[in-house]
């Protein structure tokens, strides 16, 4: 049934990639943007509209159908918000990302994105907080560098660039894996229809809210300045490597020796990578979840050198991306309810079984004795692997528009307690930054892992040549 015509306003359909990454309360990305000069609030609100105007998904509501489909919806939704602080002190940005992450984003109202700015007359900090399900981060740096090259030039002309669909433009071709995973999708599919679970905003709310009411997300930041950053470039050069690779194996590095490294399971590297760049014809600055994914089994080799485990996961990541499987990005055509209890409802009934009482839905589906799916996440959790790193490399951006100074940009990937170790970076007018991600505390210790992230940073930074940069706290 083509339901396209029966939704008004409507932009498409949800893809099944972008469900998997919709109502878990573990997918919201952030990025975070320092920015020197006093900002013309009426001249960024302006810019900011004009980019939801290019850009379709950012005035997006979700609507589902008969059938549990979800589709975005541009009806009535209202402008992006943008609430306004005072910007006190240096930390405030990282409290209030921190505060604001725990909210849920009404998705049948909209918009799936919200924006805080921290304002002072020299210094401000823009912080956006997006649902997965329309972004990556290269959509949200596009994002920052479209607000503010149109605050820079307002009379730029709006010209809408539609989203693809990921799987669309990265397309899968026939192998082995494949067929077996759309043999499961329609037993699974069987299974699931004889006793049928329907979750909606409602449930995603419930979920969302019951998981971070007791936790928030933890960040640890590894910064280097425009000098550090030349520093460290100098040695990946001499390394023969990326200043990504050697940053994301410092890291592996330090959680070896203060952890012991993951279970067996778990040794392995989930590495995302930019569809845009692989598209051909490129993509450009499209707004959507247009990121794939390749696992890489990988473990740090405790008896060889920091440099020598730093030159082998450079050469392993390279080699895998160089024809990256478009597999990743095929979410077989499960019922968009049973993608629902797989991503989402699934994974918190043991982390957070409260919940499940808050709705009809939740507890007819934590109550059903033979919800295979249950079952199934239980032994999925186990295989999940144990680093994500998301390095996004150095963004092309202008370090200045009219008045104002782009400084940095803070990448902050989603907070989820079954990876470990989750590392998001980017780099803008010369120097870079780098976050550790974490759940503070996780459900299943209700110990706060940041004094062992903390330790982790700083071994890192010991292993990539910055032991005066060694400190106590998350920032510096």
């Amino acid at each position: 049934m083509n339901t396209t015509h029966t939704i008004p306003g409507c932009i498409r359909k949800m893809s099944p990639c972008e469900r998997f990454f919709f109502m878990a309360p573990s997918c919201t990305v952030m990025m975070a943007a320092r920015i020197i000069g006093k900002i013309d609030e009426q001249r960024f609100r302006q810019a900011l509209d004009a980019m939801s105007r290019v850009h379709p998904l950012l005035r997006a509501k979700v609507v589902f159908d008969r059938e549990g489909g979800a589709w975005f919806s541009s009806e009535d939704v209202p402008q992006i918000p943008l609430r306004i602080v005072s910007r006190l002190s240096e930390r405030q940005w990282l409290d209030e990302l921190k505060n604001e992450a725990r909210q849920p984003f009404d998705i049948s109202r909209g918009p799936l994105i919200r924006c805080v700015l921290l304002q002072s007359q020299e210094v401000s900090d823009f912080l956006v907080l997006c649902n997965h399900s329309i972004c990556d981060g290269m959509a949200l740096a596009g994002f920052i560098r479209g607000i503010l090259s149109r605050y820079a030039e307002p009379g730029q002309e709006i010209r809408v660039v539609t989203p693809p669909v990921a799987q669309e433009v990265f397309k899968a071709g026939i192998s082995l894996k494949l067929l077996f995973s759309r043999i499961f999708a329609s037993y699974a599919n069987r299974k699931w229809r004889r006793n049928p679970h329907r979750f909606g905003p409602e449930e995603y709310t419930a979920l969302y809210r019951g998981y971070w009411e007791g936790r928030r997300p933890g960040v640890v930041l590894l910064e280097f300045d425009k000098d550090e950053s030349r520093q460290l470039q100098a040695t990946c050069r001499e390394y023969g490597i990326t200043v990504g690779s050697a940053v994301s194996a410092a890291c592996l590095g330090a959680h070896a020796e203060l952890t012991g490294g993951f279970p067996k399971p778990q040794r392995a590297i989930m590495v995302p990578f930019d569809i845009r760049r692989r598209a051909d014809p490129p993509l450009g600055d499209v707004f959507c979840l247009c990121v794939g994914s390749v696992r890489l089994p990988f473990a740090y080799d405790m008896k060889k050198s920091f440099r020598e485990n730093a030159v082998s996961l450079h050469g392993a990541v390279h080699a895998l991306l160089k024809n990256p499987d478009p597999a990743g990005l095929d979410i077989p055509a499960f019922d968009p309810n049973l993608t629902d209890a797989m991503s989402a409802f699934g994974m918190f009934t043991d982390k957070v079984p409260e919940v499940y009482s808050r709705t009809e839905s939740l507890q007819r589906f934590s109550r059903d004795t033979g919800n295979f799916v249950l079952t199934l996440n239980r032994n999925f959790e186990k295989s999940i692997p144990g680093f994500v790193p998301s390095n996004l490399g150095r963004i092309d951006v202008p370090e200045s528009f009219d008045g104002i100074r782009l400084e940095r940009l803070v990448f902050l990937p989603a907070a989820s307690e079954l990876n470990p170790l989750v590392l998001g970076g980017i780099g803008v007018n010369g120097t870079m930054t780098f976050s550790l991600l974490f759940v503070d505390p996780p459900a299943k210790t209700g110990i706060s892992p940041e004094p062992e992230m903390i330790q982790i940073r700083n071994r890192a930074l010991e292993l990539l040549g910055f032991p005066e940069k060694v400190h106590p706290g998350t920032i510096e």
